[in-house]
């Protein structure tokens, strides 16, 4: 068995773009209510994530959600568009002993920033913070089949498809499969 130290990752990664002022950096408590009111938003469109809005947490469950994969040695990043979220990426560990060296990523754009390259550069920062934690071998994560651009994105980054659940979910009048892909990063 591994034991390891885990340290935050606290970089912060800020820019501009089109006249707007782009930032991505760790979530914090204070993050809560917006978090929950856009991935609401999200949620509801029906598209992208396997939740529906009953199954969302509330905001202090959110909270919590925030404190403990970071407290677990996770990742949990917001990014903002002039100062209101818009996007997060969380990096989930996984069960101490048998799989704490996978992590399992989670993200979600709002529908206004989707095709701006926000989705690579949260990607980016999650796969960098990965591999800047030793005891990480592993991303995994789940997308559906029909999200090309989001499978394309991955796959440029290095994810393989590791298995496919056929026709998983019903998303606007069809079967859509689930895709597991992984990157090994150590």
């Amino acid at each position: 068995m591994v034991t390891t130290q885990y340290q935050p990752f606290q970089k912060v990664q800020q820019w501009e773009q089109d006249g707007h002022v782009l930032l991505i950096r760790p979530a914090c408590g204070e993050d809560a209510e917006e978090l929950y009111n856009q991935l609401a938003h999200v949620v509801g469109e029906g598209i992208y994530l396997n939740e529906t809005p009953e199954s969302l947490p509330n905001i202090n469950q959110q909270r919590e959600e925030i404190l403990s994969i970071q407290r677990d040695g996770g990742m949990y990043t917001v990014v903002l568009v002039d100062q209101q979220i818009v996007g997060a990426a969380i990096l989930r560990r996984g069960l101490r002993g048998t799989s704490d060296h996978i992590v399992k990523f989670r993200t979600w754009l709002t529908s206004q920033v989707r095709g701006f390259g926000l989705g690579k550069n949260l990607l980016e920062y999650s796969v960098t913070w990965a591999e800047s934690h030793p005891a990480i071998r592993k991303i995994n994560l789940d997308v559906w089949a029909n999200n090309e651009r989001a499978v394309q994105l991955y796959e440029k980054t290095g994810f393989k498809v590791e298995g496919r659940r056929p026709q998983q979910a019903w998303l606007n009048g069809e079967y859509v499969d689930e895709l597991y892909m992984g990157k090994f990063v150590s």
